[in-house]
This record gives C-alpha cells, structure tokens and sequence, in this order.
C-alpha cells in the first residue's frame, strides 16, 4: 500500500516541479504526533521517511512565492488504508480530490468536493477502480456500503502545521527543520 500511495503522491505532483517558478517541499509527522519535519532536498525527505515510516506527510508547492497546492498523505498505522488529499487553490476557492485506497477491498475511490469560505461542499465520487487501475464493478448501493478513512478536510492550509514549517523553512538557509 505505501509503494502505491507514493506512486499516486508522486504523480500527482510531478507537473508542479517541471513548471517555472515552482518551489515543492515535503514533510512528515514524526513518531511523537506533534513534530512536523520539512525538507528541501527530496531525498533526504525519502531517507528519513524510510526510517520514520510516517503515517503522515505533505508535499507542499509554491508558485511564484504563494501556496498553490498541497498534497496530504494520511495512513492507518495497520496499513488498511491510505487517503490523499490534493488541495489545489483555484480562483478563490480551494479545490480537493481525495484518493482513498483500500487494501482489503481492493478499491481506490476518488471524490471531490469544493471549499468556499471556510466549509466544504459535500463529496462527490468520480471515480471508482482497483487498486491496479482497473475499473471497479460496483453498484451504488455497494458504494455506499463502504466505510471510508475518517480524514478531517482542510479548510484553511496556512494553519496547517506543515505548511508553517514549510514556510519557516523556505526563509532558512537549511534544508531541514523539525518543529
């Protein structure tokens, strides 16, 4: 599961760091549930993540010095499941499309909602296929059975504590900071 999340984190991203003008950085959320550690250099992110073993972490992108995107990995610490939210700023909205990936049903479900002014419009499922790719057979009433990850929307990313350390770390002539 955590190869296939990564896989979808790293694709998901992959555009952002070809464009001019875009900075990307990582994060993840140390043993102790409160420490957050940012990183410039993306291997040095995936060092620590190996041996870490996160059950959370960002990738937070930058064009033209603003906040642009953030892409939040959260995993069950059993490995059932794991949820990617992208939230992407768009027009002055905040847009999501959360990725939720499901070991033992075999699923990757793929919703998204709005955020305008502070609150979230309600999910809407686009796509549903298994964890390899291929499209899930799956009625409506078989959708609506399944219990998704809990995962709190973000409806404010610069009071993430990811994202401050990110934004401290921007300004620092390091290229890592835990706080």
């Amino acid at each position: 599961m955590r190869i296939i999340a990564a896989m979808v984190l790293a694709g998901a991203s992959a555009c952002a760091v070809a464009q001019p003008g875009t900075e990307s950085f990582s994060a993840l959320l140390k043993d102790d549930g409160h420490t957050w550690c940012a990183y410039k250099n993306p291997a040095e992110f995936k060092a620590d993540a190996t041996t870490i073993k996160p059950t959370d972490s960002v990738r937070v992108t930058y064009e033209a010095g603003t906040l642009s995107e953030l892409t939040y990995q959260v995993e069950a610490e059993s490995g059932d499941w794991i949820v990617i939210d992208k939230y992407i700023r768009s027009k002055g909205d905040l847009l999501l499309r959360r990725a939720s990936l499901l070991a033992q049903e075999n699923l990757q479900i793929i919703q998204e909602a709005v955020i305008r002014e502070g609150h979230a419009v309600t999910f809407r499922t686009v796509n549903v296929t298994t964890l390899d790719g291929k499209k899930a057979e799956l009625s409506n009433v078989e959708l609506s059975n399944l219990e998704l990850p809990t995962v709190p929307v973000i409806t404010n990313l610069m009071t993430q504590p990811s994202v401050q350390t990110v934004a401290e770390l921007r300004n620092l002539a390091i290229g890592k900071l835990c706080k």
